[in-house]
Order: structure tokens, then C-alpha cells, then sequence
């Protein structure tokens, strides 16, 4: 894959970051004739620091090479390529880290959540929690490259698998602004089985892989939704990702639907 790239003024001074969701695989990231990254697992994402590489008004060629030739090297079809999304992320030297936002459900009654932030620099963090386009409740810190807070979150509406219900929460830091969705949920499991919010819930499980049938691996939005809703409307409230990490996609979708994950990490096999 090639890419032609001209960052224009508006990029001056600011830091770069090529986000890939997957590349399947053995992936190299090449600027010019330079090779700046290599990802051998194809179902992870991985980020690739641009900044020091292109320069503003100037055309750089931005190359990714998959090789995927040591065949077989899977139990499924995996498809081959850049399969997944590719995402540039922009941001002032001051700025929120990639993945800096973290939100935790403390209790549902009170509901109370805890939501960390990593910046890169000292400064004022601001964070509102939404419901719909609603602010419910808001704080704001000084952060010293990590701030946490918790917010009490007033008459909530919890998550579960029959009423995904979901909020917002959105972060702003300098000129820097990070939006996550969430649900506000306990998960418990022991003598009485799997408890969401303290109710027991009967896992009615599926595994399945990350193609979309005959689509082929591309991640596409509306096959991963469709792909939820069916299992969904099929009686299905958990899914287990086999055998790699799921897309965001699929995650985004899960949320949305009140579809429980088991998130598989890997398969690995010589023979």
C-alpha cells in the first residue's frame, strides 16, 4: 500500500500519530525508503509516531508492506492486509494520550464512576459526563500527567444485556478534546453464578470470527452491527472473539446492543 502525504500549515507543531486497527500481517510502515515500524501479530492495533519523519509543505510517500506468504499460518480465514481502519490523530504538544481515558463503574446505587486521564503535560483537565446530549455532571482538576476523579452520576440509568443504556463522557485538555462512551455497571460472579449489577444473568454465549462471511476480513461497520443484531434477536447476550482480539468496531456495536465479550487474546500453533 502507498500513500502520498503533504501536511499543510495547519499541521505545523504538532505531533503525528498513524494509528493502524489491523494489518494482517507482518506488517512494515516504511517514510520514503525508511522503515519506521513493524508489527508482526495481525489482529492488534499499533501506532506509529509520524512527527519526526514528514515535514510540513513537504511530500512524503508512506509505504505498508503485509506479508503474508508463510502459508498456512492460520485455523480460519484471516484474510490479508489492511483490513482494518487507519486513522491519522492530531494534537497539540500538549495533548490527551492515546488510550488516556479510562472509566470505572464504582457503584450503581449511588452511581458512582472513577475516570482517569493521562496527558502529556501538567495542566487543567476538564471532564463532563452526558447523557444523550445532556451534561448530568461535570469536575474539573489539575493534572500532573495523571489525574483521577469520580464523579457521582445522578438518577442513572445502568447497563445491562436488555438495557445497554450508555453515557458519554468527554474530556478536555488545552485545546485537546477525547469523547468514550460507557455504561455504568458491577460485574460480580462466584457462588450465585455471573451477577451484572448485583442480578444474576445466564450467559447465552457464541463464538465468532472477525470476517463477515462472503464481505471477506474487511472490518465494515454496518456487516459487524448487522452480524451483533442477528445473534442479538437470535437470543445470544455474549460473544466470544475467536480467536484473536475483536475490532473496535465489534466492541462499539457490543455496547450499543447489550452484547457481553469474552475478548480472546491469541491462538497460537505451528502444526
Amino acid at each position: 500500500y502507498e500513500k502520498e502525504f503533504t501536511p499543510d500549515e495547519s499541521l505545523a507543531g504538532k505531533k503525528l500519530l498513524l494509528e493502524f486497527e489491523g494489518v494482517y500481517h507482518n506488517a512494515e510502515v516504511f517514510v520514503g525508503d525508511k522503515k519506521i515500524a513493524f508489527r508482526p501479530y495481525g489482529y492488534t492495533n499499533f501506532y506509529v509516531d509520524l512527527t519526526p519523519y514528514v515535514q510540513v509543505g513537504k511530500t512524503s510517500r508512506i509505504s505498508v508492506i503485509a506479508r503474508n506468504a508463510d502459508q498456512p499460518n492460520s485455523r480460519w480465514y484471516s484474510g490479508a492486509g489492511i483490513y482494518r481502519p487507519v486513522t491519522l490523530w492530531t494534537a497539540e504538544e500538549a495533548h490527551i494520550l492515546p488510550n488516556g481515558v479510562r472509566i470505572r463503574t464504582l457503584s450503581v446505587s449511588p452511581a458512582a464512576i472513577e475516570v482517569s486521564v493521562e496527558t502529556s503535560a501538567p495542566g487543567l483537565v476538564q471532564v463532563e459526563i452526558l447523557d444523550d446530549s445532556n451534561c448530568v455532571c461535570r469536575m474539573a482538576g489539575e493534572s500532573k500527567g495523571k489525574l483521577t476523579m469520580v464523579l457521582e452520576v445522578p438518577k442513572a440509568r445502568p447497563w445491562n444485556v436488555d438495557t445497554p443504556n450508555l453515557y458519554t463522557c468527554r474530556v478536555v485538555f488545552g485545546n485537546d478534546r477525547w469523547s468514550e462512551s460507557f455504561g455504568i455497571r458491577t460485574l460480580s460472579w462466584g457462588r450465585e453464578g455471573f451477577c451484572i449489577n448485583g442480578n444474576r444473568v445466564i450467559l447465552q454465549g457464541a463464538c465468532i470470527h472477525h470476517d463477515n462471511g462472503l464481505l471477506g476480513a474487511v472490518c465494515d461497520p454496518d456487516a459487524v452491527e448487522r452480524k451483533v443484531r442477528l445473534l442479538k434477536e437470535n437470543g445470544y447476550n455474549a460473544l466470544r472473539s475467536a480467536h484473536n482480539p475483536c475490532s473496535k468496531a465489534l466492541l462499539t456495536a457490543c455496547d450499543r446492543q447489550g452484547m457481553l465479550v469474552m475478548d480472546e487474546y491469541i491462538d497460537h500453533w505451528y502444526i
